[in-house]
């Protein structure tokens, strides 16, 4: 049976190589255009680096993550929270864990109060725009760069007000 991790950032940055080794398990032979560690690595890098809160969520059985998600807090004095990434493992996908893991994530943000979550999506990702829309967000009208200054100007801005 899986369970939800969530990692803080003291928790992170003590076991940093752990998790990135759990996560290059779950990209292990998936060929997705998300599935780089790398760019994983530099977001978990980034959102721990910030002084704002940030959180990454793990769906993990025994030491196997079945699906992540991770947060950043990006404007702490309106309470402002943009989700970075969400990943299923390649074999797990179309069981339900993403929309799962998205709802989880969604209410731990809540949790801390937060007044808005901001999502980025590549146009191209018909999928994750399903995902996101199912769960309640909506296409803002704009790029995620303009609503989360300094983001990816390729993404379209998906927003969920709590």
């Amino acid at each position: 049976m899986s369970e939800y991790k969530i990692i803080t950032k003291k928790d992170y940055c003590k076991n940093k190589s752990k998790y990135l080794n759990m996560i290059k398990q779950l990209f292990k032979n998936d060929d997705s255009k998300i599935a780089n560690l790398k760019e994983i690595s530099e977001h978990l890098n980034f959102i721990f680096s910030q002084n704002n809160d940030s959180m990454l969520i793990l769906n993990v059985e025994g030491e196997k993550i079945i699906s992540m998600i991770n947060f950043l807090q990006y404007n702490s004095v309106d309470n402002l929270w943009c989700l970075f990434s969400l990943f299923t493992l390649k074999s797990e996908r179309k069981k339900g864990y993403g929309e799962q893991m998205l709802r989880y994530g969604i209410n731990e943000v809540k949790k801390k109060n937060a007044k808005l979550l901001i999502s980025g999506i590549e146009k191209e990702n018909k999928a994750s725009i399903r995902l996101h829309e199912k769960v309640g967000f909506t296409f803002s009208g704009k790029m995620w760069n303009e609503l989360a200054c300094g983001f990816p100007k390729n993404h379209l801005g998906y927003i969920i007000e709590f």
